[in-house]
């Protein structure tokens, strides 16, 4: 190592006390150095000042710099919006994440889109409107309707996936049938099926982005697999199917059931009768109107092309989803209970019985009187009402009691013979895997402890499992707002904490049982002052109509948004992966300051001007 070179004067020996003193030099700076610090240098320095330290020590100095990262392999399972919302972050968003990610995604259908591949039924659209169900990072300026037809939304996902790359690390037909948390190795063996072989993968991090939209539920009446016609379920349409000229019983009034009946109704020849268990809230909380700032008569207007102009600039495109975004947050009120939710009551049972012509027997069976507005799910339901005007289409809410090889029998001795049966009975919403997740407790795997109560950290991570990550796990915030907003920062928070593990030597991270326990408790007391836990049965409480909200963050998206924003390490167990918990300190330096072009003074301040 080349020595520091002396360029002081050699100092004056000083004069006797009695003689008198000679006059004093100024004091100069130390000199900047001729041969900057380098990589090498520190290195050698590490290794001197090492000599004498056990080589397995946590505390023998590094020769890296402070904060340096390690490689982290992650494991994404799902290529929807949530995956591929990943793919972006660590490709184009957080730069930094290019040299300390590997990722793959395994997604088990052929192609990505995740609910939006499965569900093709006739009338499917998002219930939410267009401009804000759109991937952030490249909002779609040219949306057909306000509410997107679900091949439009797919449409737009793989032209997404295209432009940006985001199939970079995608394999696709292959399917995660297990994984196992390995206590030594600090990762997850994930187990894989693809062409009916099975290999083991490993991971640091796996993260979840199926959402709960994946799995179909089909309903449990008796006979229904002895039905000699035709039975389809919403989430797997056959559109090989000739469904004009058929008697088609209709199962179910959640989102996919009032968007497939008007659907069916208006085949030629069709007969339809949609068996249902309860009413349900079939209501534009929002019109579109307010929020195009035009009046028009259809409830799914088409853009005009002035408007898909404009949106082309992202300044005004930007405004527009701004303001929808706006409006549908100052609308939350609505969920609370109270006399504001009672207002919408009355004035959403005025505009569905206006849709039901007054019919005072339809007003009864779909008009909810006890469970308050947003206890379910709140859909638009476009021409859903307006169907059972039509002398072709007719309701019942007298439970099923069987099928029968050719027809539908239910409470009140009817029978309905029919050629169809659609089951629009939605998804296994119970969160639980479909597979073995296996974390620190090895007798017990995810699917079984969540078989009752399923409950998470903020939605995104369960204590013993660590370095698992959930993308719409549990108490997540699906209930208001922008679900792809909502995903877009919890993608931001599993890279903060990635970067944190690659950066400072951890192992792994799992939350704290006892703040797990405390966050849920707290979301349980806010759930109280909100419809959700209203008399009825909705899916956020699993199918139930006394159960907890287990679907759903306690409180609105503002104050989820705002909380994932820090990582709170303090709610965290964390592991290291040596005892020395500053080993990333590594020799002592920064990479930062060893740049030639870096500002060594960055930290200084200005001064502060004192208002009065």
């Amino acid at each position: 190592m080349t020595a520091f070179e002396d360029t002081q004067p050699t100092p004056q020996i000083p004069p006797p006390l009695d003689t008198p003193a000679m006059p004093r030099q100024e004091a100069t700076e130390l000199p900047e150095l001729r041969v900057p610090i380098s990589s090498a240098m520190l290195q050698d320095a590490a290794l001197a000042a090492t000599e004498t330290t056990d080589d397995n020590s946590p505390y023998k100095l590094s020769p890296d710099y402070a904060y340096t990262p390690r490689k982290i392999r992650v494991v994404t399972i799902g290529a929807g919006f949530s995956g591929l919302l990943m793919a972006h972050k660590f490709q184009h968003r957080f730069p930094e994440m290019r040299d300390i990610v590997e990722h793959t995604i395994f997604e088990a259908l052929h192609d990505v889109g995740g609910t939006w591949l499965l569900n093709t039924y006739p009338g499917v659209q998002c219930d939410v409107p267009a401009h804000i169900y759109s991937f952030p990072f490249d909002p779609n300026p040219d949306w057909e309707r306000f509410y997107a037809s679900g091949a439009d939304i797919l449409k737009y996902i793989k032209a997404t996936v295209k432009k940006w790359n985001l199939d970079r690390d995608l394999q696709l037909n292959t399917r995660v049938v297990g994984a196992h948390w390995d206590e030594a190795l600090g990762q997850w063996k994930v187990t894989v099926e693809h062409e009916g072989k099975q290999r083991d993968e490993y991971c640091h991090v796996l993260i979840s982005a199926q959402g709960v939209l994946v799995h179909e539920n089909w309903p449990s009446v008796p006979g229904l697999r002895d039905f000699k016609g035709k039975l389809v379920h919403s989430a797997r349409w056959d559109h090989s199917y000739d469904y004009s000229g058929k008697r088609i019983a209709v199962i179910g009034n959640g989102s996919s059931g009032i968007q497939i009946v008007p659907q069916m109704q208006k085949l030629p020849g069709t007969t339809v009768k949609n068996f249902i268990r309860g009413p349900a809230w079939v209501y534009y909380r929002a019109p579109p109107s307010k929020h195009l700032g035009r009046e028009f008569d259809d409830p799914n207007p088409q853009y005009t092309d002035e408007e898909r102009r404009r949106f082309q600039d992202p300044e005004q495109h930007l405004a527009h989803r701004k303001g929808i975004i706006a409006r549908s947050n100052k609308s939350f009120y609505i969920f609370i209970k109270g006399e504001a939710n009672k207002e919408a009551m009355r004035v959403a049972s005025a505009q569905m019985a206006e849709k039901l012509n007054h019919d005072p027997k339809l007003c009864e069976m779909l008009i909810p009187t006890v469970a308050p507005l947003g206890c379910r799910r709140i859909t638009p339901g476009n021409g859903y009402l307006e169907a059972f005007s039509k002398p072709n289409c007719h309701l019942t809410n007298s439970p099923i009691t069987s099928v029968s090889d050719n027809a539908v029998h239910t409470a009140d001795g009817e029978t309905f013979v029919c050629d169809t049966i659609v089951a629009a009975t939605g998804f296994d919403v119970s969160h639980r895997p479909r597979y073995p997740i296996v974390g620190q407790n090895k007798d017990i795997d995810l699917a079984t402890e969540w078989a009752e109560d399923p409950g998470s950290y903020m939605s995104v991570a369960i204590p013993e499992y660590p370095n698992y990550f959930m993308m719409m796990g549990p108490n997540c915030l699906g209930g208001h707002g922008s679900l792809v907003e909502s995903l877009n920062w919890t993608g931001d928070y599993f890279v903060k904490w990635i970067k944190k593990m690659a950066t400072e030597d951890i192992k792994y991270v799992h939350p704290k049982k006892s703040v797990t326990e405390a966050f849920l408790r707290t979301g349980d007391e806010v759930h109280k002052t909100l419809v959700w836990t209203g008399n009825c049965s909705s899916w956020y409480k699993r199918g139930k109509v006394d159960g907890r909200v287990t679907a759903l963050f306690g409180g609105s998206a503002h104050l989820f948004q705002r909380i994932l924003s820090d990582v709170r390490a303090e709610d965290f167990e964390i592991t290291y992966n040596t005892a020395n918990p500053f080993r990333f300190m590594g020799n002592g330096f920064t990479a930062f300051e060893m740049d030639e072009n870096s500002d060594l003074s960055w930290y200084v301040e200005k001064a502060e001007t004192l208002k009065a």
